[in-house]
């Protein structure tokens, strides 16, 4: 089947995008942006398809073009900063962007990019990314470099197995764009990024990660946007939509009750905080995160922590919740889904554990998670 994917109608869209909010773990950008794309491409009869894994020209080139910036809702006072510097109407939307900044890259390094590949499942990272592939006329894979969503370049595979991100191109909203020829390392190209994407007030796109599909290959986690679409189909079709996404996810059902105590912050180009859960249980559930759930405490008790992911459920709306639509008193699910095997070796936790977000106690593996 998976050589044959393709999103057919609406409702295909609509699974794969719930499915990619699933994976997202709060982040990975507006679902609504990537139903917007992807329905555009639709209307416009084009071939709305996934090349396989399998299928990937070794020696074509592909890149990774991706939303850089917070997730966190616009202040009133960035509004007006907006204002002064003339960023009133945008001059380019959504997959746009993300086209601009490709198109940058090409222009940076006198290449072809012959196809794309989603940095990460979620609602506009995967949908906004897939929608600039088919307007190029390019191929999309099924399949990214980590099988979730992930706050920082470092966390990807091509990071972890020190592959080169640059150069790095970046196009935004409106209309500026820039390029990063060489950087310390890739914490430094990261802080770069976001600092455009600071002055972008989070509507930028940044395209990098040039390579062959032979090297590809090595980094990808393969068919996630396929799965997604599973797991979207799987919470539609079910009553009770909280079992079936842990079910067809592979994970773990952990509880369900009311967010409490929200706090959250945007800054560094990050969207940070905390929340609670008051569980219908007795328990209370506690998610510290940056732009994605990262810990989860049960009764003040480390419970499960990236790598691993952490995923919540709107229990009204039967749909994946972000956080840049966390309310008090919203009555919601948690899953729990182990993160593909490469997350479990000892470099990959050093990257993406609990330590390196700077909390004092270690990753605990899934098969050990305590609920």
């Amino acid at each position: 089947m998976y050589k044959k994917f393709s999103l057919k109608n609406e409702q295909d869209i609509e699974d794969l995008l719930k499915g990619c909010a699933f994976y997202g773990t709060g982040g990975g950008g507006e679902v609504s942006a990537g139903r917007t794309s992807l329905l555009d491409c639709l209307s416009q009869n084009l071939n709305l398809a996934l090349l396989d894994p399998d299928d990937i020209k070794g020696d074509a080139l592909y890149c990774c073009p991706f939303f850089m910036g917070s997730i966190a809702p616009k202040t009133a006072e960035s509004l007006r900063e907006m204002e002064t510097l003339g960023y009133l109407e945008r001059q380019y939307f959504l997959e746009e962007i993300l086209m601009g900044a490709v198109r940058t890259l090409e222009e940076v390094t006198g290449e072809t990019v012959e196809g794309l590949f989603i940095a990460e499942p979620g609602g506009s990272n995967a949908g906004c990314c897939m929608a600039a592939a088919y307007k190029m006329g390019i191929p999309v894979i099924d399949g990214d470099p980590a099988g979730r969503a992930i706050p920082e370049m470092t966390q990807g595979l091509p990071a972890i197995r020190g592959m080169d991100f640059l150069p790095a191109a970046y196009f935004d909203a409106w209309g500026n764009k820039n390029a990063t020829l060489q950087a310390t390392n890739t914490k430094a190209a990261e802080r770069i990024g976001k600092f455009l994407s600071e002055a972008a007030y989070g509507e930028m796109a940044e395209a990098a990660y040039l390579m062959t599909g032979k090297e590809l290959k090595t980094i990808l986690v393969p068919r996630t946007l396929s799965k997604a679409y599973q797991v979207g189909r799987a919470m539609r079709e079910a009553e009770d939509v909280l079992t079936a996404a842990a079910e067809a996810a592979d994970g773990k059902v952990v509880g369900r009750g009311v967010i409490q105590r929200l706090e959250a912050r945007d800054q560094g180009g990050y969207y940070w905080g905390t929340y609670e859960v008051q569980g219908d249980d007795g328990r209370i559930y506690k998610v510290w995160f940056k732009n994605e759930n990262h810990i989860l405490w049960i009764d003040n008790r480390p419970a499960v922590t990236s790598p691993d992911l952490i995923s919540l459920i709107d229990l009204g709306e039967k749909e994946p919740l972000l956080n840049s639509h966390l309310e008090n008193g919203k009555h919601v699910g948690i899953v729990v889904t182990p993160a593909y095997d490469f997350y479990h070796e000892e470099k990959s936790i050093e990257s993406f554990g609990p330590r390196y977000f700077g909390f004092d106690f270690d990753y605990i593996p899934f098969t050990e998670v305590k609920l």
